[in-house]
């Protein structure tokens, strides 16, 4: 199958919009591997359920933070999804995710300060929202 002239730009410049191949992977994040484009909503070119980036305060990347939904606010009730940030600082999963009326999410860093979301949230584009100046933050 020969691909047209214009459709083989086209298709580079969409894969390379997000600064990857346009997959995603099939497994969640892990500090050992580093993730792209950072504080991006991962979920305009990914397939994932979940996705964000978490910063430390001086609003570097926070690599090996944990990123956790539970069913009660302040990290009460039981744990749904427990993720560990990439080398990025970002994480993510494709694992399915019943958001039901909403989870509660919270952070913790090597400080073991845990910071958390007060209201529900019904989606995993945490980018979308946490951006700029509302970044996810962990100590």
């Amino acid at each position: 199958m020969r691909i047209s002239r214009f459709v083989a730009p086209v298709l580079l410049l969409t894969l390379a919009a997000c600064g990857g191949d346009g997959g995603t992977p099939s497994q969640p994040s892990t500090p050992t591997v580093s993730s792209h484009n950072a504080g991006r909503d991962c979920l305009q070119c990914h397939g994932f359920s979940l996705a964000g980036t978490v910063y430390r305060d001086d609003g570097s990347a926070y690599p090996g933070a944990e990123v956790r939904l539970t069913t009660e606010p302040g990290g009460a009730g039981d744990v749904v999804l427990t993720l560990t940030a990439d080398g990025a600082g970002s994480f993510y999963t494709d694992r399915a995710v019943s958001w039901g009326s909403g989870l509660y999410t919270d952070v913790r860093g090597a400080s073991g300060t845990l910071r958390t979301m007060v209201a529900p949230i019904t989606g995993g584009a945490c980018n979308s929202c946490h951006s700029g100046a509302d970044r996810i933050r962990a100590e």
